[in-house]
């Protein structure tokens, strides 16, 4: 059967209309500073909306006549090229402003913004006029959710084949439909998103954060994206409050959206049964009491230099257990943000396995944190158990079980086909960077924050660097491997395959 292209670029065009509107309320902020700070930068992300509008018309009014038969192929098209679509249109304001230096930079850019991995190629934020920094925290809160999520909340123009691109965007374990129709579902998961954006950026703004500051910090917070308008990221407020906002946030944005319709159902007690809530919940309580304990330990050494030691905190039980509790949901979340304390960069190298192992981890399936998700984890434990119970008496069988009930053979078979897929990819992605010119510190870290989307790496590319300074090949190299973990990598690399492309 041959490719809808018809209806793939009707929806191509649907998409790029939608993201020319967001564009151009990045403009309407441009102009605002404008007339009040003398900002410049609102000509171009005007041209910006202008060039995408007209694009994503013509592409729109060129395939009006189309099928809407839709298959799974389909579906992986729309999902993977759409994701190439935003960024090309959206790093056009991000290299005209300047922000970026080149176009590999502003493309890296674009994508780390909108698979909320949150790395940066600008070298200093606080010089970036506001309608630059709203465009790219916007970038992440679109990217969130998933752009085609919503897309779908909107347009039910694809009818009964919307589940092929519903399952293609959130490619998790499961996809559970809170309503009977995807476009519902879509909406009610927007409608929720949109209502803890609101909650977070009103608790920013009631202390340290100015309410241009909050709004931002609510997108990257919900979208677990990371972005900052300042350099010195959550750090630069000095403020405990506004730190315990962002715990609680990226705790919540870690959970899996499903769980928050049940809750605004009245079923609370299905909430606490779901067992990769319940695993998450203590891989947070276990890693923060790690930290602390590695914080108490390392202080106690008495052998780190001043500025080391000063980045561990004051040693108060408060300070300890706050940047404990912040570094652990800022990684495991794939939110990336640094506090004011605890810059795992400078602590030793003690600190970098667990934060490695975070995430890769990641938070729960159908959130908007990254990583392999923590439900993979959960079944590759039962499926390990119950192999070594298999091995100790041949006679016995059981299935995997999730929730209560059991899990088919296939869905196993695909979590372990995609962790062996995964770190193939890590062990090629290492090597490629090292070809680069990246050391074996900075590779192991640079490839796993890209695949976890995570942000912050390790030696060069850790919490407190750039990604400006990478060769070329690599920024384009790694926006590519950002685009393969935020779509957890079947999505992509399907493309990539002969059968794919076969009739």
């Amino acid at each position: 059967m041959k490719i809808n292209w018809r209806l793939i670029r009707y929806i191509f065009g649907v998409l790029m209309l939608m993201e020319a509107g967001f564009m151009g309320l990045s403009t309407v902020v441009a102009l605002y500073y404008r007339s009040t700070a003398g900002e410049s930068d609102w000509w171009t992300l005007l041209l910006g909306t202008l060039v995408t509008a007209a694009a994503g018309f013509g592409t729109w009014y060129s395939s009006r006549e189309h099928s809407n038969r839709i298959t799974t192929r389909e579906g992986f098209l729309v999902v993977s090229l759409s994701w190439l679509f935003f960024c090309f249109f959206s790093m056009i304001p991000l290299r005209l402003s300047g922000a970026c230096g080149d176009i590999s930079s502003a493309f890296l850019e674009a994508m780390s913004g909108f698979t909320t991995t949150g790395c940066t190629t600008i070298l200093d934020l606080e010089s970036q006029p506001h309608g630059i920094l709203f465009w790219r925290h916007l970038m992440q809160w679109m990217g969130g959710l998933g752009i085609v999520v919503f897309s779908l909340a909107l347009m039910p123009l694809i009818g009964a084949g919307a589940t092929q691109v519903f399952g293609a965007e959130t490619n998790g374990l499961a996809v559970d439909k809170l309503r009977p129709k995807i476009d519902e579902t879509a909406r009610r998961l927007w409608g929720i998103y949109v209502l803890m954006t609101t909650a977070c950026a009103v608790l920013y703004g009631l202390g340290d954060m100015d309410w241009f500051d909050a709004i931002c910090h609510s997108f990257s917070t919900l979208a677990s994206g990371g972005f900052s308008t300042h350099s010195d990221s959550i750090g630069h407020f000095h403020s405990a409050y506004i730190e315990y906002v962002c715990i609680v946030f990226l705790f919540l944005t870690s959970v899996n959206f499903n769980l928050f319709y049940m809750l605004t159902k009245g079923h609370i007690g299905m909430i606490w049964k779901n067992e990769e809530l319940r695993w998450f919940t203590g891989a947070v309580i276990g890693f923060t009491v790690l930290f602390m304990v590695l914080n108490t330990l390392t202080r106690l050494n008495g052998q780190m230099p001043a500025e080391e030691l000063a980045a561990l905190g004051d040693g108060s039980l408060e300070c300890t257990l706050r940047a404990s509790m912040f570094h652990t949901l800022s990684i495991i979340s794939s939110a990336g943000y640094q506090a004011e304390y605890f810059d795992y960069n400078l602590w030793g190298t003690i600190f970098w396995l667990p934060t490695l192992l975070m995430m890769v981890m990641g938070g729960c399936s159908s959130s908007t944190a990254g990583g392999l998700k923590v439900v993979r984890f959960v079944v590759l434990i039962k499926n390990g158990r119950n192999q070594f119970l298999h091995a100790l008496l041949p006679r016995s069988y059981s299935n995997v079980r999730l929730n209560g009930h059991p899990l088919s053979n296939d869905a196993v078979f695909k979590i372990l086909a995609m962790l062996s897929i995964y770190l193939m990819l890590l062990v090629i992605s290492i090597f490629i960077l090292q070809c680069f010119g990246l050391n074996f510190e900075t590779s192991i870290g640079t490839a796993v924050s890209a695949l976890g989307n995570t942000g912050p790496a390790l030696g060069d590319t850790g919490p407190a660097f750039t990604w400006a300074w990478l060769p070329a090949g690599a920024k384009w190299y790694l926006s590519f491997m950002m685009l393969v973990g935020r779509l957890e990598i079947f999505t992509v690399m399907v493309i990539f395959t002969p059968m794919f492309w076969k009739k």
